[in-house]
């Protein structure tokens, strides 16, 4: 869904102002569930929230259990916390949030995978059938839960230079450690010449946080590469380091770094890439909800930020293919 400026600014400080006010008692935890609302209107639900602890209660494609042919016949189980007749509502990044009506069933591909969705009332941009998945335009949650923003930070602003200096020394450290992984390969620069090469920001996504007492955190995620010049027999792809993850900082205290990072050459085999879509606060927990992909796969997860760090508490499959082997 595509919206002006103007009216994107308003529905985003709009979600700004209520989701403030989402912490709730121990008592008035909320119960409900989640799911990616795909361009093509199609909802796959992946998570469950009881109030006390998440799951995962709607199959996976890798479930070997009997897939249902109607909507009449999928177990109340599988719909979450608040079974089948609750009311599932679209948060989009820069749009309001929209009731979905479900409609029926909807099997589809995703990757190599078969995937048991709910098709809904939703139509969004055209987009190119031909391609192994759908994109998603929004984060679904039955219930009342309430879904806050994550904020793109232009790759060329002043703190994307910062949170590469941030990063610098855990990165080369993390580079040192993927190039050492492999056991018949060594890496044609030195650790000295690759601290040469800039490390560049690609994607930068940030959100500031709030604990009773005024403390304050800022979480980051992040995904960077380093560019190697193509050598000879490399057919015109260098060699990347590649690396994503996550920055929490706290006001007069070092910034807490987790990276994830790969050496592989510049068709990204084995990159992992973050859509995020949405926050939630439960009590006084905040989580970032996304989805991960690559060029044969999908995950959706949820993840627990604290001014500690970061710790990944839903990972599911949302689709794949398996990968070649070797010749």
């Amino acid at each position: 869904m595509r919206v002006s400026r103007s009216r994107a600014a308003i529905a985003v400080a709009t979600l700004l102002i209520a989701w403030v006010g989402a912490s709730l008692t121990g008592a008035e935890r909320p119960r409900f569930s989640l799911g990616v609302l795909r361009r093509d209107g199609v909802l796959l639900p992946f998570a469950g929230f009881d109030g006390h602890a998440w799951s995962l209660p709607w199959p996976d494609p890798a479930s070997d259990v009997p897939m249902p042919i109607t909507l009449a016949d999928v177990p109340a189980k599988w719909f979450g916390p608040l079974g089948p007749g609750a009311t599932w509502t679209a948060w989009f990044p820069e749009a309001a949030p929209r009731p979905l009506k479900i409609d029926k069933l909807a099997h589809v591909p995703v990757f190599c995978s078969a995937h048991l969705g709910l098709a809904t009332d939703y139509r969004g941009a055209e987009f190119d059938p031909r391609e192994p998945t759908v994109p998603k335009d929004a984060l679904a949650v039955s219930g009342s839960m309430e879904v806050g923003p994550i904020t793109a930070v232009s790759i060329h602003a002043a703190d994307a230079a910062r949170i590469v200096s941030d990063i610098t020394e855990r990165f080369n450290e993390t580079e040192q450690a993927a190039a050492n992984a492999f056991s018949s390969w060594k890496h044609p620069w030195t650790a000295e010449e690759r601290a040469g090469f800039p490390i560049e920001i690609e994607a930068f996504y940030r959100a500031m946080e709030s604990r009773p007492g005024g403390t304050e955190f800022r979480t980051s995620y992040v995904e960077v590469v380093r560019r190697f010049p193509a050598r000879p027999g490399d057919r015109g792809c260098g060699l990347i380091t590649y690396a994503r993850g996550w920055v929490t900082d706290v006001a007069g205290k070092k910034p807490v770094v987790s990276l994830s990072t790969r050496v592989t050459y510049c068709d990204r085999e084995g990159v992992t890439f973050m859509q995020p879509l949405g926050r939630l606060r439960i009590d006084k927990d905040s989580y970032w909800v996304y989805q991960l992909s690559s060029w044969r796969d999908e995950v959706y997860g949820v993840s627990r930020v604290s001014q500690d760090g970061v710790k990944s508490i839903v990972a599911i499959s949302g689709g794949f293919c398996p990968k070649e082997p070797r010749r």
